[in-house]
């Protein structure tokens, strides 16, 4: 029981931690939709299944941060900051948004190079 408590404290940790720089980057939002379109036009004609994959990422993306106004209206703002499933699902959004990011700057570099 007490490794189980643990264990959920360490993830809440971590989820927190992954969140924090993109609470500092204003409208990550948006950077993240100008990255799926740059990665996109890059990756069309070199890598299809990539560029798929970029499409599917975009589409869970869009998902989870639609369920997180959801979840955050039900729950409210106070009440969403130490909720675990808020804090959850916004990480997850973050981690999509990091990884779309993450695939335009490296198509930038490459197709730069």
């Amino acid at each position: 029981m007490v490794s189980f408590l643990n264990h959920n404290k360490f993830i809440y940790i971590l989820s927190n931690l992954l969140v924090l720089p993109a609470i500092f980057i204003p409208n990550i939002d948006f950077l993240s939709n100008l990255s799926f379109l740059a990665s996109f036009f890059l990756l069309i004609k070199s890598n299809l299944f990539l560029s798929v994959f970029v499409c599917v990422l975009l589409i869970i993306k869009n998902n989870s941060n639609y369920r997180f106004n959801i979840l955050l209206k039900l729950k409210g703002t106070e009440l969403s900051k130490s909720d675990y499933d808020c804090v959850y699902l916004y990480a997850w959004c973050t981690l999509l948004r990091y990884i779309l990011i993450g695939i335009a700057v490296n198509q930038i570099f490459i197709f730069l190079d």
